[in-house]
């Protein structure tokens, strides 16, 4: 796990709403090499399911595409410190559609860093 440095420095995706992701775990199974970028914030006022931090998980998928090297696997993941039921957007999406756009709520069991893990084993 690495700290990311700050804009202009650090790693980030501008055409992803100048996305400058907290960290990135770069973890190596298997000879394939697992890069995630991953930001903890909180989601409460973000512009919704269609917000580019939100959407980024698919994106990054199609930079993923772009490099051509099957060893290595992108992915980001939301670590978000808002309660599920303080999120002001989420209209009927319920906790397992925030996983499946790799937002994960902070909970003191710590069951958030499993999940991202898992998204090895899932995708």
């Amino acid at each position: 796990m690495l700290r990311n440095r700050s804009k202009g420095i650090g790693y980030g995706f501008f055409e992803e709403g100048n996305f400058y992701p907290d960290f990135i775990l770069w973890h190596i199974k298997n000879g394939v090499q697992h890069i995630t970028f991953i930001d903890p914030k909180g989601i409460r006022n973000l512009d919704g399911q269609t917000d580019p931090k939100i959407t980024f998980y698919h994106r990054i998928k199609e930079i993923e595409q772009l490099l051509g090297k099957p060893d290595v696997v992108l992915n980001s993941a939301i670590i978000s410190n808002t309660q599920i039921q303080n999120v002001n957007w989420r209209g009927d999406w319920t906790e397992t559609d925030f996983t499946g756009h790799n937002v994960f709520f902070q909970t003191e069991d710590g069951r958030y860093i499993d999940k991202i893990f898992n998204i090895y084993v899932s995708r």
